[in-house]
């Protein structure tokens, strides 16, 4: 609708008022059907296989290479990260420097992606995304789903089998308790499955989060977003659910108000907290689908 043609409402009124419904909207649709799950290597362009979707690890002299100015100075380590973080987000519902801890974690000396721990950053990862506001609701609400699955196959009988990805993975290949075709309608998600579905959403977070440490400051929150979604999960759902994201991801707050999301003060700070954040991520995430890949997972349904 044009402008000229609404009577006394003006067009940012109208865009205040638009961006809202077309989140509730999507979040009302997605909630009422199952969106495809694809994996993450791969996409679909005209009905055929495309090229590979990005997966590339972020350099770890990515992390080291930052010039900050006080107390998060160039080549702050791990731990001088976490103490500042949990210092200036002190009293805080989302913390960063809890949800940098339990990514760190997860992994072992020997390169084991511990569950558990895997599952308490997860959390700190949902307050991370309501904090932003409704536009990230769709994806923390099934992602609490999941979060329980998991947690009840650790607290069940064979909970010593879930303690590890790796051993998770074993022990549901050995019992057949993976399924490889159509998911029964009666039947709980194998922990395989729902681990999947977290660790591809997992993915686009990653790369948002990395976007926002080192694009220039000006650049605007939707735009990074929207470019972090294209590089993993537009490429599997319909033209439909792509626009409506488009629309949606303007709701997300300016970059002044993500800095303060994360208890910094600018840009040169927020890139050392959120690249040691993405470095630990990563991590987890590069673990993680070498084993599905391992396993020939990457395509449960």
């Amino acid at each position: 609708m044009p402008c000229a043609a609404l009577a006394d409402m003006s067009c940012p009124k109208v865009l205040r008022l638009l961006i809202p419904l077309a989140v509730i909207f999507l979040f009302v649709y997605l909630s009422s059907m199952k969106l495809p799950d694809p994996a993450l290597h791969e996409c679909i362009k005209d009905g055929k296989p495309c090229a590979q979707v990005e997966n590339e690890v972020i350099p770890k002299e990515e992390v080291k290479q930052v010039e900050v100015p006080g107390s998060l100075r160039d080549g702050a380590s791990y731990l001088q990260v976490v103490e500042t973080s949990l210092k200036n987000c002190k009293g805080k519902n989302f913390q960063i420097g809890k949800m940098l801890q339990s990514f760190h974690s997860c992994v072992t000396k020997d390169q084991e992606v511990l569950l558990d721990v895997y599952l308490e950053a997860w959390r700190e990862l949902i307050k991370f995304m309501d904090s932003m506001g409704t536009v990230f609701t769709f994806i923390s609400h099934e992602t609490v789903t999941k979060i329980n699955i998991l947690q009840s196959y650790l607290n069940g009988e064979n909970g010593r089998s879930y303690r590890t990805v790796r051993s998770m993975i074993k022990y549901e290949l050995e019992n057949d308790v993976v399924n490889f075709k159509e998911l029964p309608p009666n039947r709980v998600p194998s922990g395989c499955r729902t681990l999947l579905r977290m660790h591809r959403a997992l993915k686009w977070l990653e790369v948002f989060l990395y976007n926002v440490g080192t694009r220039p400051s000006q650049d605007k929150t939707s735009e990074m977003c929207a470019e972090a979604y294209h590089k993993t999960l537009a490429h599997y759902h319909s033209w439909f659910i792509r626009q409506v994201a488009e629309v949606a991801f303007l709701a997300l707050p300016p970059l002044e108000e993500m800095y303060k999301l994360v208890c910094v003060r600018d840009h040169a700070e927020a890139r050392v907290v959120l690249l040691t954040t993405v470095d630990a991520i990563v991590k987890v995430y590069n673990l993680t689908q070498e084993l599905y890949l391992e396993n020939q997972m990457l395509d449960l349904p």
